[in-house]
């Protein structure tokens, strides 16, 4: 298992809590800058370009839940998709926030669409001992909230983009 930092980013990163009616933790800004080559992936659906300069995130660091959002758009401000790690734990570390991944991803594309990716990496964790057969359990309830609270009522993460949009670039 691998503990991601907020802060591992080229460019410009800006971090603040964000207390709202949808969601109380972490929240980072960060404008991709010095990008050496696009990064373009496979979503389940299609290839597309989710890292490259200018281009922005926000990073959502949910108090006591299992996840770790990324809100991505392009240089245009079009919105590339929501990306849900979900994780073991989530927190804070030396001032920074953290997710401890579990492997499973979610992404919901901006047509609402959901797509479940790397689920043979976390199968593939457990069978070399990185995760627990718990671990695993926990992913997939996890992931079932997500979908829960997310896929079927986009506009509360539409709400929510916003709100954490506005906060950092007003």
């Amino acid at each position: 298992m691998k503990r991601r930092f907020a802060n591992q980013v080229e460019g410009k990163y800006f971090q603040d809590r964000l207390e709202t009616e949808y969601f109380s933790g972490y929240a980072c800004y960060i404008k991709l800058k010095n990008v050496e080559k696009p990064l373009i992936v496979n979503n389940g659906i299609e290839r597309i370009c989710i890292k490259d300069n200018n281009y922005e995130w926000f990073e959502l660091y949910p108090d006591n839940e299992k996840y770790a959002l990324t809100i991505m758009f392009d240089d245009n401000e079009n919105l590339i998709e929501w990306y849900f790690d979900i994780a073991r734990s989530v927190g804070l570390e030396n001032g920074i926030p953290y997710e401890d991944d579990l492997y499973l991803d979610m992404i919901i594309t901006p047509e609402g669409k959901e797509i479940v990716i790397d689920e043979d990496e976390l199968l593939e964790a457990e069978k070399h001992g990185i995760i627990t057969h718990e671990d695993i359990e926990s992913a997939y309830k996890t992931l079932e909230y997500l979908k829960e609270k997310f896929v079927k009522d986009l506009n509360n993460l539409i709400k929510l983009t916003n709100e954490v949009k506005r906060k950092f670039t007003t």
